[in-house]
């Protein structure tokens, strides 16, 4: 999959994308409002606990710039998403909460009186990570099953060590 998630669409009308969104610095505002909007949404809040708001913003920056202009074949867009969000995906991050973003994303768009078209454009070039979000909640799950394996063969092995322990004790015990 790599970067081609977010070479989706008519490359031209995305090349233009930013521009219709008013440019880097209404990208900047639009951050700062999308992230407001985000952690102050009780579905969403416990993703940002611990976590440097200013840091993730300037990501965030950074990411929607090269999403909305052109995006270099080599930018693994899957892979950072997984490897990045992997304890999120741990804590339940999916693409349940992904819509939420979304809904964010394009409410942040509204306020700031973006066209309609133009939201609906930038909205169409970041919906296919969505299947990322699946994805990482999928290997999440396959991860904390292993775990629970690895917990019950733990626990069956202390148990059977007790029982050894209490026989080799009672065997004893009757010989003195």
């Amino acid at each position: 999959m790599s970067s081609t998630l977010l070479h989706y669409g008519a490359n031209e009308r995305k090349h233009r994308m930013l521009e219709k969104l008013g440019g880097k610095k209404v990208l900047s505002e639009a951050t700062d409002t999308f992230y407001n909007r985000q952690i102050n949404d009780e579905r969403l809040a416990l993703f940002f606990h611990g976590t440097d708001l200013a840091i993730l913003k300037w990501h965030q920056f950074n990411l929607m710039s090269i999403a909305f202009t052109e995006v270099p074949e080599n930018f693994d867009v899957e892979h950072l998403i997984l490897v990045r969000h992997k304890h999120l995906f741990d804590r339940g991050l999916d693409e349940t909460y992904y819509d939420c973003v979304m809904e964010h994303f394009s409410e942040t768009l509204k306020e700031m009186e973006v066209d309609p078209q133009v939201i609906e454009d930038a909205c169409n070039v970041v919906l296919p990570l969505r299947a990322i979000f699946a994805q990482g909640a999928k290997e999440a799950e396959e991860r904390q099953g292993q775990q629970t394996r690895r917990g019950l063969w733990t626990e069956a092995l202390l148990v059977l060590a007790g029982v050894v322990a209490i026989a080799a004790y009672q065997s004893r015990k009757k010989v003195n």
